[in-house]
């Protein structure tokens, strides 16, 4: 048994139970194990073995007891790889610490989930750089399997590590080298559309919209194969945005629509109301003022009664306030921009109060307020509106010279933008 293993080693290594125990574990829980009255953890075991300086295969010398605990550790794997599939990532710190990784024991393939089970862990913590490095170990060992998947499952995290870093073509590419293997190796699976959904939304946000369309329609062919919806929320979103960059009006309303019913299959959940959100938006566009109020008032009660503490929580109050502007509404409004303007980096919220200041004809303060917005932190794309209103509030002005200028730097951004939207 392995409690007699362990007091075996630590006879020849001629220690004291309070010594081996001292800093891992009490000397009580020790004597329990070395009784076989416990079992101890594998991260309780890494420790003991490093004191003892021997190797965890040391503690199971009879071929049952290491074939016992080999096979719960596979169990183990095996079960968090499921968890990092369905993101349910708060059950995994116990399993990390254990470190599987690092046993001689396990396969190539044991080792090469669970770095990526690692990676995948890390980069739902916001940690690129550490995700990365666990991601690229794991690829290493699986792009040597005759099986694609694992291969699969890295290039996809890789891509959104570094989509996340802001390195757009190497994620970009990441994700095509997927998307070719996937092709090669005939892969039909809900990996394939994962894949092609990231690539969907990469390319959308660069501008490559008709890439992004296609794309979407790709996996949703392959989920009518499978006779799935899997990312189907995410599917839709994607191509209600691209079909509205293009002016495709009509089109985007109908997978707003559709992405906004896939979720009520389910419980209420931010994609949810992001989902609602993007339909308001798009009715708002369409001056269907009365639709779109009501859309997005019901999902800031949502997100009210959810108590959703989300890291994009603060557009869906400030796209409240542009509709309630474009309804009239300046007061209510104002009152929400007071709140949560300060709080959004991309220079939006305080577009919306130079919108108010505007409609109130007070110009000066609604120029000191779109140069707030230029500030910002978003893509040069949506500055062009900022630039565009100060232009036109100096026409107003009778300043034509400096609303020529204006007009200038908005034709100056367009020509900055327009290679990333070929």
């Amino acid at each position: 048994m392995i409690g007699q293993r362990i007091k075996a080693l630590r006879n020849e290594a001629n220690m004291t139970q309070q010594e081996l125990a001292e800093g891992i574990i009490s000397r009580t829980y020790l004597s329990l194990i070395e009784q076989n009255t416990v079992y101890p953890s594998m991260n309780v075991l890494k420790k003991l073995s490093e004191r003892l300086n021997c190797t965890l295969e040391d503690f199971t010398l009879e071929d049952s007891d290491k074939s016992v605990s080999l096979l719960n550790i596979k169990k183990e794997i095996k079960w968090a790889e499921n968890q990092v599939i369905v993101s349910n990532f708060s059950k995994l710190p116990q399993f990390l610490e254990q470190h599987y990784e690092n046993l001689n024991t396990l396969s190539k393939e044991e080792q090469a989930v669970t770095l990526w089970i690692n990676a995948s862990y890390l980069f739902h913590q916001e940690s690129y750089e550490e995700a990365e490095r666990y991601a690229l170990r794991a690829k290493a060992i699986a792009e040597t399997f005759k099986d694609v998947t694992l291969h699969l499952r890295c290039l996809e995290l890789l891509g959104q590590i570094q989509f996340k870093k802001d390195k757009k073509d190497e994620a970009i590419s990441y994700l095509n080298e997927a998307n070719k293997i996937a092709i090669f190796e005939n892969v039909v699976s809900m990996d394939r559309i994962s894949i092609l959904t990231y690539l969907a939304q990469f390319y959308s946000r660069i501008g490559e919209f008709y890439v992004s369309i296609n794309l979407c329609n790709e996996a949703i062919d392959y989920n009518k194969k499978l006779k799935t919806h899997y990312k189907g929320v995410e599917l839709e979103n994607t191509l209600g945005r691209s079909y509205r960059a293009l002016g495709k009006l009509d089109e985007a309303e109908h997978h707003f629509n559709r992405a906004v019913m896939y979720c009520e299959l389910s419980d209420v959940t931010f994609d949810y109301i992001g989902s609602i959100s993007n339909l308001a938006m798009l009715l708002n566009h369409k001056e269907r003022y009365d639709e779109a109020y009501r859309l997005i008032n019901e999902a800031n009660k949502l997100m009210d009664e959810y108590d959703f503490n989300h890291p994009f929580s603060k557009y869906i109050r400030l796209h409240l306030a542009e509709v309630m502007i474009n309804k009239g509404q300046l007061e209510p409004a104002s009152e929400l921009l007071d709140q949560y303007a300060h709080q959004d980096p991309s220079g939006y919220g305080y577009e919306l109060m130079g919108d108010i200041a505007f409609k109130k004809s007070d110009y000066d303060e609604a120029i000191k307020y779109y140069h707030k917005a230029l500030e910002g932190e978003d893509i040069p794309y949506y500055f062009v509106d900022a630039v565009s209103k100060i232009a036109k509030i100096y026409e107003l002005k009778g300043n034509y010279q400096k609303s020529n200028e204006y007009l200038k730097k908005c034709i100056k951004l367009y020509e900055e933008i327009t290679p990333n939207m070929i």
